[in-house]
């Protein structure tokens, strides 16, 4: 059984390709589509908290010098500022994550583009987790010098190698619509490549329909259909972008 790690775009990969740190709920300074979704509330609320503790040591002890220099040194004064310093502390971590939101809006094909690499990655391990399910059953087998029981037979990785094939056109359609779209973000620079990107992107997709064509219903077809559905996705949402 390959190792099938080359063919996960990582962390570090789109850091690279994007020009930002990328990361499951950020872009750079914007915040990624999923960041509000249910699965990475703990993770934003996290930020949020910490964020506001990093506000408060900012804004607190500006509060307390207006304080001195308007009303004195009295006990009372302090406690009456005190508020407005940690309202000024939320408001401005209110106005941060706004501005976050908004940044993020502006960057919606990355914001696609990284949804379907994560799928991506999803299947890819998909495959390998089938792949080492069939090993260890075979390996199990050959220890009790028997076939396996029906009953206990893991789904099948049929085609192992065009489902490769799939994998490693998706990847490279993928990694050419990340480029692509920095290259757009950018405005006009290296924009005579974009063209080549395009075309790359719409080969690969069409490999992708072929491989598919004439395989029905099992664990192969249905990972096709997935790269197809992602290839598709990438193709539209770069058109959409370079319509705007």
């Amino acid at each position: 059984m390959a190792n099938l790690d080359n063919l996960r775009i990582t962390d570090r990969e789109l850091d690279k390709i994007t020009g930002l740190d990328i990361s499951d709920t950020t872009m750079g300074w914007a915040y990624r589509q999923t960041a509000f979704q249910p699965q990475n509330k703990g993770v934003f609320l996290s930020e949020q908290i910490l964020n506001l503790c990093v506000a408060a040591i900012f804004c607190l002890p500006i509060t307390l010098l207006l304080a001195r220099a308007i009303s004195g040194d009295s006990v009372e004064a302090v406690w009456r500022w005190l508020p407005i310093g940690v309202i000024s502390a939320i408001a401005l971590i209110f106005t941060w994550t706004f501005y976050r939101y908004q940044a993020g809006k502006h960057l919606l094909t990355l914001n696609h583009l990284l949804d379907d690499i994560d799928r991506f990655n999803e299947m890819v391990d998909a495959v390998e987790i089938l792949e080492e399910l069939n090993t260890a059953q075979k390996i199990k087998a050959a220890e009790n010098n028997a076939q396996p029981k029906l009953e206990t037979i893991q789904p099948n990785l049929e085609n192992r190698e065009e489902v490769l094939e799939a994998l490693h056109l998706t990847r490279e359609s993928l990694i050419f619509a990340l480029t692509t779209e920095k290259v757009m973000r950018n405005h006009q620079q290296f924009m005579s490549r974009k063209q080549e990107m395009f075309s790359s992107i719409e080969r690969n997709l069409a490999t992708l329909q072929l491989l598919h064509k004439g395989n029905e219903a099992n664990e192969y077809s249905r990972l096709l259909n997935e790269a197809i559905q992602i290839g598709t996705s990438v193709h539209q949402e770069l058109r959409r972008e370079e319509g705007k």
